[in-house]
């Protein structure tokens, strides 16, 4: 839901709830304009809350919006360009997880390998004009502190695409504070939010994504 829209919602909301108070305490307009103005506002921002939260998930409400659910975790590989202090080539494709936490307006992104893990600073997930959905963020990466001599903290951005028949893949880039870059694929979900890299590499509870209603 664009702010535009929130914003011509809740005049809307206000204006409904305001005159309904006031038909209902009988009363002149100007005698409830205060009280109902406050009560106008706690409706409009429970309805948004619950929204955000909730309502657009439901499936008559995604028909129209067409907004996928990537909530879950991810499980896929990263190929950085970086090369690690001392040796000459970049480093190998590196087992990655993402857990995708997701409201109507924000996502939030945790990303753990067996050596780091990334948290979202400021994320969304956005339709392009060509119909595509991109998710992208901000992030802070802190590597454990046993390879910090070789891979310090930075921060990053991420764009990735739904992509597959259905929606069933992630493909994207990412750049680092540190100049480096690299791309990251996830081909399998699960509904888990796993809470680090080993328990979900491990897992058998993985299949294809359903972001889409089919």
């Amino acid at each position: 839901m664009s702010d535009n829209t929130k914003t011509r919602i809740a005049i809307g909301i206000a204006a409904v709830v305001w005159l309904i108070i006031a038909i209902l305490t009988n009363q002149a307009v100007s005698t409830v304009a205060l009280k109902s103005v406050s009560i106008a506002t706690s409706v409009a921002a429970i309805i948004f809350v619950g929204y955000d939260h909730y309502v657009w998930k439901w499936r008559l409400v995604r028909m129209v919006t067409g907004k996928p659910v990537v909530a879950g975790t991810w499980r896929g590989a990263l190929q950085s360009d970086y090369v690690r202090p001392g040796e000459t080539a970049a480093v190998p494709p590196i087992p990655t997880v993402i857990r995708v936490t997701q409201t109507d307006s924000t996502l939030w992104v945790t990303l753990f390998t067996g050596e780091s893990e990334s948290v979202t600073e400021q994320g969304r997930i956005l339709k392009e004009a060509d119909g595509r959905w991109r998710m992208s963020w901000l992030y802070v990466n802190t590597p454990k502190s046993s390879v910090q001599h070789r891979s310090n903290t930075h921060r990053g951005v991420c764009n990735l695409y739904l992509g597959g028949q259905n929606g069933e893949s992630l493909r994207g880039e990412y750049f680092t504070s540190r100049k480096t870059t690299g791309e990251l694929s996830f081909d399998e979900w699960s509904k888990r939010s796993f809470g680090d890299a080993a328990s979900a590499l491990s897992s058998a509870e993985f299949s294809r994504a359903h972001p889409f209603l089919r």
